[in-house]
Formats: C-alpha cells, sequence, structure tokens
C-alpha cells in the first residue's frame, strides 16, 4: 500500500476542534496510523520528531510523506497550551511561563538551568485543595485537575525552549520535581500516567531516579506510591514535628497523625531502597527552635532521610515571617550533630515569584 493511501476525507475542510496529541499514548497513536492506511513505523517516527526532537510543527516531520503531515495537521495540535507570559531571573537562570490552557485555565512551570542537568518543576493541578498557608496555589483555591497530556506538555515545552538556546541546541529537561501547583497525589491517575510517558524509553526516556514527587503527607496515597515500580524520589513537606504546629501551618495535611506519616515514610523508603527527602520551611518564632530541632531528631532520626531547610519565601497575605540566619544556622547544626544530613536550600526565581510556594497560575 502506498504512504498516501487510505487518505478518506485528506482533503476535507476540519470544522471540528483539534484534538490534544499528548492525549495519545503509543498504542492509540498507532491505531490511529491504521486508520490512516500507514504502516506502523509511522507511528514510531511521529512519536520521535514530538518527544525526542522536540518540534513543534507536523510540517517539520520531513521523513514524513507530505499528504500525511497535511492529515496529522487537520486532526491534531501539537501545542495545546500557549505561553501567556513568561518571566526569567537571570542571576539565577531560572525561568516562569504561565500557561493557558484550552479551557482557558492557567498554570505556572518553572525551569531551572544548571550546568548538570535542567529541572523542570511541574504543576498537576489548576489551584489547590490543600489551603496551606505558606503556600499561594494554596491560598487561591481548587478549580480542576490537570490531565497526563497536560502535565506531560510542560517538559515538551521546556525542551522546545531549550532546543532554541544557540549556545546548547541539544539540551533537555533532565530532571523533574512535581513541586509546582496543586498536591499531586490527590490527582494520582494523572501524575502517574504522566510519569510513565515521561520514562517512556521510546519518547522523553528520563530516569525515574530523577524524578521527584512532593506531597503534603497523605498517608494512603504515600504507600500506593511505595507499590509502584517506578523508583520514584519522594520529598515530603513537613515543616514541624509538633502535629499542632503543623496544623497551623498546613490546615489540612496537618490532621494527619504525624506518626501515620512518618510510617508511610518508612514504607516507602523501604520499598524502593530510597531515603525521603524532608521539607522545612523556617519560620521565625513557629518552627525555629532549637528545641523544634530536637524534636525533628527524634521524630525522623531512624528514617534514611534528608531534610531541605527552605528559609520562607514571602507569598501575598501571609502574616509569618522567615527565620533569620542565625536560627537557621542554629536548627542546622543541631540536625548536623545528629547525624542527619540537612542543606539549606536557597530557592530560586524570588525576584520573578518563581520560588517554592510562591507559584499562582496567574499573571501580576
Amino acid at each position: 500500500m502506498s504512504d498516501q493511501a487510505g487518505f478518506t476525507g485528506a482533503g476535507e475542510t476540519m470544522s471540528r476542534q483539534l484534538g490534544d496529541f499528548f492525549s495519545l499514548d503509543r498504542p492509540a497513536l498507532e491505531q490511529a496510523m491504521a486508520e490512516m492506511g500507514q504502516p506502523r513505523f509511522r507511528a514510531d517516527q511521529v512519536w520521535g520528531w514530538v518527544y525526542r526532537q522536540s518540534v513543534d510543527s507536523f510540517e517539520a516531520m520531513t521523513n514524513l510523506p507530505a499528504l500525511l503531515r497535511r492529515r496529522l495537521s487537520e486532526l491534531y495540535t501539537l501545542t495545546p497550551a500557549t505561553v501567556a507570559s513568561s518571566q526569567t531571573d537571570e542571576p539565577s537562570q531560572t525561568r516562569k511561563d504561565l500557561l493557558r490552557l484550552a479551557d482557558s485555565e492557567t498554570i505556572e512551570c518553572v525551569l531551572m538551568r544548571e550546568p548538570h542537568g535542567h529541572t523542570a518543576c511541574l504543576s498537576t493541578q489548576v489551584g489547590c485543595s490543600m489551603g496551606c498557608s505558606i503556600c499561594a496555589t494554596g491560598q487561591a483555591g481548587f478549580r480542576r485537575d490537570l490531565t497526563p497530556a497536560e502535565i506531560v506538555f510542560q517538559v515538551v515545552h521546556f525542551n522546545r525552549q531549550l532546543a532554541r538556546l544557540p549556545e546548547e541546541p541539544r539540551a533537555r529537561v533532565g530532571n523533574v520535581v512535581f513541586m509546582g501547583m496543586g498536591e499531586p497525589l490527590l490527582n494520582y491517575q494523572a501524575t502517574m500516567a504522566a510519569i510513565a510517558r515521561l520514562c517512556d524509553p521510546y519518547g522523553l526516556a528520563m530516569n525515574p531516579r530523577n524524578i521527584t514527587v512532593s506531597t503534603v503527607g497523605l498517608p494512603e496515597r504515600i504507600l500506593a506510591l511505595a507499590r509502584e515500580p517506578l523508583p520514584l524520589r519522594l520529598a515530603v513537606s513537613l515543616h514541624s514535628p509538633d502535629q499542632e504546629v503543623r496544623q497551623r501551618i498546613l490546615p489540612k495535611a496537618g490532621r494527619v497523625p504525624i506518626h501515620e506519616l512518618i510510617q508511610a515514610c518508612e514504607a516507602y523508603a523501604d520499598s524502593h531502597n530510597q531515603r525521603i527527602t524532608f521539607e522545612y520551611a523556617l519560620i521565625r518564632g513557629v518552627n525555629d527552635s532549637e528545641a523544634d530541632a530536637r524534636r525533628l531528631v527524634r521524630l525522623i532520626g531512624s528514617l534514611p532521610a534528608h531534610v531541605n531547610l527552605i528559609p520562607l519565601n514571602p507569598t501575598p497575605g501571609s502574616a509569618f515571617q522567615p527565620s533569620t540566619p542565625r536560627a537557621t544556622q542554629a536548627f542546622q547544626e543541631v540536625l548536623k550533630r545528629s547525624r542527619i544530613p540537612c542543606t539549606v536550600r536557597h530557592s530560586r526565581g524570588i525576584a520573578i515569584q518563581a520560588g517554592c510556594g510562591q507559584l499562582r497560575g496567574c499573571q501580576l
């Protein structure tokens, strides 16, 4: 059969809305090729152009027949979201993009360029239902979950931006952190489907150990994640070893008994032979005393863990203040003396509201 055979209606004017190419998995793409009378290898070619070559149009797929390129353009879009605004913080090599989705909802995603590998911070929801008091997304409320396609496209989008850089045209996103807008484990199925696409060896081919899923701490979902085959990295927003203080910072997640959360973390560490990262935003006079540090040691001391100490980033409407440098250093010293690995993580992109807890999904 010739490459041009089987194009029923190829010359028709497409009046319906274009489909999102990223909603197709490989079997669905193979089926679409078969329905167009195309051999199976055409699906491999298209898949490679989109995910490995980072093209943004079917016309760029030069090894496809012209009629197939035209037909695909009539059926699908390769740009299901548009850039509503973009900001770059040159000193920290951080870029934040506001993406407008097909239904006009907006999300933010962040690219952090580094010599040893570029990192994309992805959103999984429009807004968030958790209402955390130190997070701008949580204060904005929940709108909807993202689809797997909308999550994956954020990485594809940044790969396209990197490919346009004359100094490093072969650069790609090498690390992903699910620390953008939303709680990934509340959009569990879509998040896992997106991760499977990110790790597809025929596509983006990311190493699952370079993917971090961050959560406010949902024990049942952490246990579900422990049963997944991929050895993903887990980061848990702890912020206090004290139940009442944690609930003050994280009103909904803080209702979960801390011992249940720690048990789920132990199960995850055991199942994947991974250490857990605990995120700890240091808040002046709330959770930053040396006594707080000693309680944290008692809570997580038996776990394979690393603690990220985060100077609190400013968010609109929050009454909390960041710890002083002296309090931060004293807190860190307590952990170090107890042989708990810890790092003071200075967030990047603060000047463009791209730091931890600052994403809002709207133009400022």
